[in-house]
């Protein structure tokens, strides 16, 4: 049997004051940082495999930088080109990395050329590491600090994020995903790594500094358990459909206290089952990647009727200064966002976008316990149910942001309703993607 080994490399990849933060609606020039960021490279290699994971302390990124990484490591002839697992942890209080809300300015060249060569480097380093290691895994589950925050209203329309104690909630329009999936890396009898799969939305400090979230506070909290700093991966789970907003209450949720209390929370959970872990005793790797097409949202005829009713109505509104304009602006009916999101998807149907859009997915497996797969998107909850359901691996963690980003996904049958997620725009994915996307995963899970 091959032996199973592991290197592990990070770099700071905190932005510089000024650069505007990356998650809401208006341009957020940040004033600092509350803790910093960071590209995390994980490498394994059994046998002659060998492949890696990359987190990223990012709110997303297009599969255009993920080619430019791969290339760049192919230049340098890097065992593992083409064989990263590149996802982010979708802090929303990180920089740009596209032109999300039509903010092109925001992308900044030094910034991204930074990035690349600090990720490059740190995939070098964790593969120059490589050394005989252990992989544990177990299973747990947390349900107090996530909640589906689309919900169906008196009106029978769904509506995101509508507001605490609002009393025309009826009910969620879904669940959540309560698993967390643990991986422990061993190595000279001590815990080197812990991987983590959690589905939850990392946008609970915002404002204008920069911050990790709440996973930077979930490794914090268990280096501060254990004692030394030992590297905490948090691979978000599907989670387009989730937040940790509890509207039965009217407490405040939106600050660095609150990223604080849900990572203090997530760590408590993690350690508190890490005595179920249990040794893989066959981790020998694969790894497979599938390209396939993700066409693009086609707007009906009543909603361009509906969005050039509204863009008309609002024409004149302007987003007020120094206030952040998040989706529950949606839900509030503030004219600026209205409008903002009227214009999207305006030019869904007049400037559509021409061409075929070709995205990735990837696999890695270890032995026949755990694996991990990619879907470049912000799928709802629906879809890793899905995707579990069939799998082979008792312990399939699920990458969302993961090699790229076609925004929100969900079921066919969460479109037509309203909410903001499934609401039209250029770039918006077409209902079946999530169907492609379920069928390829497993695909890649054979």
């Amino acid at each position: 049997m091959s032996k199973f080994e592991f290197g592990f490399a990070k770099e700071d990849i905190t932005p510089r004051r000024g650069l505007g933060l990356c998650g809401y609606f208006n341009l957020r020039p940040n004033r600092g940082f509350y803790d910093r960021l960071s590209v995390k490279a994980a490498a394994f290699r059994s046998g002659k495999t060998a492949c890696a994971v990359v987190s990223f302390d990012l709110c997303l990124f297009p599969l255009s930088f993920v080619r430019e990484l791969e290339k760049r490591l192919a230049k340098k002839k890097s065992p593992l080109a083409g064989k990263v697992l590149f996802c982010a942890t979708h802090t929303h209080t990180g920089p740009f990395l596209t032109p999300l809300f039509g903010h092109p300015e925001a992308v900044d060249p030094e910034y991204m050329e930074d990035l690349k060569q600090k990720t490059v480097n740190a995939v070098e380093r964790a593969y120059a590491s490589l050394a005989p290691a252990e992989l544990w895994t177990c299973t747990t589950e947390c349900t107090t600090l996530a909640f589906n925050r689309r919900y169906v209203m008196k009106n029978g329309k769904t509506l995101t994020n509508p507001g605490k104690l609002n009393p025309d909630i009826v009910r969620p329009e879904g669940g959540i995903d309560p698993a967390i999936i643990i991986a422990e890396i061993r190595q000279d009898g001590r815990a080197a790594m812990l991987m983590t799969n959690i589905s939850n939305h990392s946008d609970t400090v915002g404002g204008d500094i920069v911050s990790a979230d709440w996973p930077g506070r979930l490794e914090a909290e268990i280096q501060e358990a254990f004692g030394y700093d030992i590297p905490v991966m948090t691979i978000i789970a599907p989670q387009g459909n989730i937040n940790h907003f509890d509207v039965s209450t009217d407490a405040d949720q939106t600050s660095y206290e609150e990223a604080k209390r849900i990572g203090k929370g997530y760590a408590g959970v993690i350690l508190a089952a890490l005595y179920r872990l249990r040794k893989v005793e066959k981790t020998a790797l694969t790894c497979a990647v599938r390209d396939f097409e993700a066409p693009y949202l086609k707007l009906s005829d009543a909603e361009y009727k509906q969005a050039k009713k509204d863009y008309a109505e609002n024409k004149d509104a302007v987003m007020e200064a120094g206030k952040d304009f998040t989706s529950e602006d949606i839900a509030r009916g503030v004219p600026a966002v209205k409008k903002m999101f009227a214009q999207m998807a305006i030019e869904c149907r007049e400037q559509p976008i021409k061409g075929k859009r070709i995205e990735t997915q990837m696999a890695i497996t270890f032995g026949k316990d755990l694996a991990i797969v990619s879907l470049p998107a912000e799928p709802f909850v629906e879809i890793g149910y899905a995707i579990r359901e069939k799998s082979k691996f008792p312990k399939t963690m699920i990458a969302a942001l993961g090699m790229g980003e076609i925004g929100y996904v969900g079921l066919a049958r969460h479109y037509g309703h309203g909410g903001y997620e499934t609401s039209p725009s250029r770039g918006k994915a077409s209902p079946d993607a999530a169907e492609n996307m379920i069928a390829g995963a497993l695909e890649l899970l054979k």
